[in-house]
């Protein structure tokens, strides 16, 4: 309370001090809300902090969470200055021998000579047409096949762009798959046209129709015409238009790219130069990468609970050091979850079905460290069993039912499947997923929606009708942690709720703060009114008292 001052009454009475020590009263409520409300923002942020670890995890478990991530492939080549290589994972592991004897190349064509850039051509209209030139061979007369795959190029040449330069930027503002450049030989200024596509398939035809009525003479724009099949051209042919011709464990291959993607499964090559000797690719599985994945599950985890140590720790009873969310329920129940899924066991994988059999190990504070060596063991051995430790897989009783595929929403369980008619031929399957009729196309069988089997692809074969045993399906660690993540960070998950919740308690006092600071001011005036009236009571008492002392003294001097 603040000390009493000087006295601004006319009895004496201090006024203005007894009213600001009871408004200080009247604000103490004040005071503590908005104490109430930084200790609501320090838990937000704290869920803010906790909810960036889970997503910043989740990111790194969303890499591990389906098979494919296990499918990355290497491609080493004995030779990478002429052939470099990469795999999609789908490709056999193995050795192919690759040799090249030419590279795919462009058609390029050159105009005859001009003095300037600026010399005028011609007028009309150009036509540039793609195909296949086969020369004459024995009593076949040579041909050019239209390429079906690309339409004509038409750029009509007036007096606005008939000059060298003028023709050039036109070719090149249809953006076509031609372009054209203007170089300067020594003897003079070239128009070149080139083929943006490589390969036999992409030969040029320039056809001419030449506004001075000629359109195949030298001069006007019919100087630009060029036909395969015609005895002499205009245009002069620089570079033919090849195929990339290679050959693949001792396969002739022609191809109109030096880019093959469809020779090799799962491979695609890159040509680089003709090779002098046969090159070995060698496809194996990218272990660094797959180690990355895991290893960046690892920090990330480690991070998120380093985290949650910090927002949950206890120092000592009142002590400020104690973590924001120390004795959160949703806190604590979030660590304990972590932790019992870390320590789950595949019930697909046979060999590896713990992260510690593979070199994830927890220690006494919660963190996880790897083995890469023990790591690098089991993904030489089984990458397929890794694989199905984090990410979704199946096993079935009959061999005939095979698992092609599930959702995210597909439970983790064991179903039981039925078959009362055998799909194929156009006929489609009848079946049931645990009990409940599937949809199906041809012999696949897929789980319907409301159910714990929505989305689980089955592919059943054979000839055999009635029960086909049972399917054991897993999400893998990465797909249940995905999940359990998602139900925590969803906008209506426990952490937005949690917050949500908390938004509005802080909402709510603020509202409550504003009506208290409302009333102060009329608060205020009632108190000084009181006292005014006070002090005026006090003043008519003194004034009372001093005369009735002169009095007194008056009485006393007369007697």
């Amino acid at each position: 309370m603040a000390s009493i001052v000087s006295s601004t009454g006319a009895s004496g009475l201090p006024i203005d001090s007894l009213v600001t020590a009871q408004m200080q009263a009247e604000q103490q409520p004040i005071t503590d809300i908005k104490t109430k409300i930084s200790s609501y923002n320090t838990k937000l942020s704290a869920y803010s902090t906790l909810k960036s670890g889970l997503s910043t995890f989740q990111t790194a478990v969303d890499k591990l969470a389906t098979a494919a991530k296990f499918n990355a492939q290497s491609v080493t080549a004995s030779d990478a200055t002429s052939i470099s290589a990469t795999a999609n994972g789908t490709a056999v592991l193995g050795n192919y021998s690759v040799s090249v004897t030419q590279l795919a190349t462009s058609q390029k064509l050159a105009s005859p000579a001009y003095s300037s850039a600026t010399d005028i051509v011609g007028t009309g209209k150009l036509t540039i047409s793609f195909g296949t030139y086969t020369a004459a061979n024995g009593g076949t007369p040579a041909s050019f096949t239209a390429n079906a795959d690309k339409s004509d190029i038409t750029i009509d040449i007036t007096s606005s762009n008939n000059t060298l330069a003028g023709i050039r930027d036109a070719i090149n503002a249809k953006n076509a798959s031609v372009s054209a450049s203007i170089v300067n030989d020594g003897t003079g200024n070239r128009l070149v046209i080139t083929s943006k596509d490589t390969g036999e398939v992409n030969s040029l035809k320039i056809s001419v129709a030449d506004d001075d009525g000629n359109n195949t003479d030298t001069g006007g724009l019919s100087a630009l015409a060029y036909d395969p099949l015609a005895s002499s051209n205009n245009m002069t042919q620089m570079t033919a238009a090849k195929n990339a011709l290679l050959t693949v464990d001792g396969m002739s291959i022609s191809k109109a790219s030096n880019t093959v993607s469809d020779v090799i499964q799962g491979v695609t090559l890159t040509l680089k130069t003709v090779t002098s000797a046969s090159n070995t690719l060698s496809v194996g599985t990218d272990t660094d990468t797959i180690q990355s994945s895991v290893q960046s599950f690892v920090d990330a985890y480690n991070a998120l609970n380093t985290s949650m140590r910090n927002l949950t720790k206890f120092v000592s009873a009142g002590s400020t050091s104690n973590g924001a969310l120390l004795g959160d329920s949703t806190a604590r129940n979030i660590m304990v979850k972590l932790k019992s899924m870390l320590s789950a066991s595949s019930p697909t994988a046979t060999t590896y079905k713990t992260l510690s059999d593979i070199g994830v190990s927890m220690g006494s504070d919660g963190s996880l460290s790897l083995d890469s060596t023990k790591l690098q063991k089991a993904i030489t051995n089984n990458v397929g069993d890794v694989a199905k430790l984090f990410s979704p897989s199946a096993t079935s009783t009959d061999p005939q039912v095979t698992f092609l595929g599930s959702k995210d929403d597909t439970a983790s369980g064991t179903y039981a499947v039925n078959i009362t008619q055998l799909g194929g031929n156009g006929v489609n399957a009848i079946g049931t997923i645990n009990g409940v009729t599937a949809n199906t196309t041809g012999s696949v069988l897929t789980g319907v929606i409301g159910n714990g089997s929505y989305g689980l692809q089955l592919s059943v074969t054979g000839t055999a009708t009635g029960s086909r045993g049972t399917v054991t399906f897993s999400k893998g660690l990465a797909g249940e942690l995905s999940s359990l993540l998602d139900g925590w960070l969803d906008t209506d998950g426990a952490l937005t709720t949690k917050t949500d919740g908390i938004s509005s308690s802080i909402k709510d006092l603020n509202k409550k703060a504003d009506d208290i600071s409302a009333k102060l001011p009329a608060i205020e005036a009632r108190y000084r009114a009181q006292y005014a009236k006070l002090d005026a009571l006090l003043s008519s008492l003194q004034s009372t008292s001093s005369n009735l002392t002169s009095q007194l003294a008056a009485i006393s001097a007369n007697s």
